[in-house]
C-alpha cells in the first residue's frame, strides 16, 4: 500500500492548486494555459498580482467592463494577450472604474479568475486594488481570416444549437483583430438575434459572426447604421469574444467580432482608385495617369 500511495502521489501533485499568496501573473499566463474549452487552469483562483496591460474598450453600459490587452510580452503579441475585467456586483462599488480610460495601463491586486459565458476574466473585488498610467498607445489589430474566428454550425440532436468546430478562435479571446475585405451576407441570429454573418468576398466557405453591442453608435435595432445585409467591408475591427449558454431553445458555443465605434467598419469609397481601403498619394496617381483620358 505504501508503494502505491508513493507512485501516485507525484502524479497529484500536477493538479494541487497554486497558493493565492503565490499567484503573480501576466495576462498571457493566465489565458494561454487553458483546457479544450478556454477554461483558464487558473480558474477560481485568487491572483495577488496580473501585470494588466492597456485598456483597448471599456464597455459602459450596465455593469462597465474592460477590455485588456498586454503589449508588452512578446508571447501575447500575436495572441492569449487579452483579458476582460469586471467589478463584483454585489459586493464592488459599480463606479470603481470612473477613472479609468482607453489607453490607460492597468494593473491589479487581488483580483480572482473567473469563467463567464465561456470568457475567462478578472473579477475586482473589495480588497483588490488598481494601479495605471495614462497615454499609452493602443495595439495595432492582428489581421485575421474570417475562418480564423469562425462561424459555428448548426448540429441537431441533444444538444441543438449552434456550436464551433474548434477552438482556433479562442487565442484571440479579448484582443483587438480585423477581418478585410467582407461582406454581411445575413444578419438577426445568434443567442440574442443581434449577430451578423461577415463573408468572405472570394469564399463563400470563409465566415465568422459580428455584433455590435458593445458600440456606442448602434441604432435601435442593435447594429452600426453601416450594417445592411450586401454591405461590403474594406475591413471590420472588433474585439472577439466568446458566448456559451442555453438561450431561446438552442444551446449556443460561438465567438464574435464585437466592433467598439464607427471606425472600426472600413467601407469602400469611390476615391479609393486602387481598392487597397485607402485614400492616399497612390490613388492620386491612379487619378493622375487617366488625366484627360479619352479627351483627344
Amino acid at each position: 500500500m505504501t508503494l502505491v500511495f508513493m507512485v501516485i502521489l507525484p502524479a497529484l501533485a500536477m493538479f494541487s492548486p497554486v497558493k493565492a499568496e503565490e499567484l503573480e501573473l501576466s495576462i498571457y499566463e493566465i489565458q494561454h494555459d487553458s483546457d479544450a474549452n478556454g477554461a483558464s487552469i487558473y480558474d477560481s483562483c485568487n491572483v495577488d498580482y496580473c501585470s494588466g496591460g492597456v485598456v483597448v474598450d471599456k464597455f459602459r453600459r450596465g455593469r462597465v467592463k474592460l477590455t485588456v490587452q498586454d503589449t508588452n510580452d512578446p508571447n501575447a503579441l500575436s495572441g492569449w494577450g487579452g483579458i476582460i475585467v469586471k467589478n463584483n456586483k454585489y459586493t464592488v462599488d459599480p463606479n470603481v472604474f470612473d477613472d479609468v480610460n482607453v489607453g490607460d495601463w492597468v494593473s491589479f491586486t487581488k483580483v480572482i479568475v473567473i469563467e463567464d459565458y465561456g470568457n475567462t476574466m478578472l473579477q475586482f473585488e473589495p480588497d483588490s486594488g488598481i494601479n495605471k498610467s495614462s497615454g499609452n498607445a493602443l495595439p495595432e489589430p492582428i489581421p485575421v481570416s474570417p475562418n480564423d474566428i469562425a462561424a459555428p454550425v448548426y448540429q441537431s440532436g441533444l444538444p441543438e444549437g449552434w456550436f464551433v468546430l474548434d477552438r482556433s478562435a479562442e487565442k484571440y479571446e479579448a484582443m483587438l483583430v480585423r477581418v478585410e475585405n467582407v461582406k454581411v451576407t445575413y444578419k438577426d441570429i445568434g443567442a440574442h438575434f443581434d449577430n451578423y454573418v461577415l463573408q468572405d468576398d472570394d469564399d463563400p466557405n470563409e465566415s465568422c459572426w459580428a455584433s455590435d453591442y458593445m458600440n456606442e453608435t448602434q441604432n435601435e435595432e442593435g447594429y452600426h447604421p453601416f450594417v445592411e445585409e450586401g454591405q461590403h467591408f474594406c475591413s471590420v475591427t472588433g474585439i472577439v469574444e466568446q458566448f456559451t449558454g442555453y438561450m431561446n431553445e438552442y444551446d449556443w458555443d460561438y465567438y464574435q467580432l464585437l466592433t467598439t465605434y464607427t471606425g472600426d467598419l472600413k467601407r469602400y469609397t469611390p476615391a479609393d482608385l486602387d481598392g487597397d481601403c485607402m485614400v492616399d498619394f497612390s490613388d492620386f496617381a491612379v487619378f493622375y495617369q487617366y488625366w484627360l483620358w479619352g479627351t483627344e
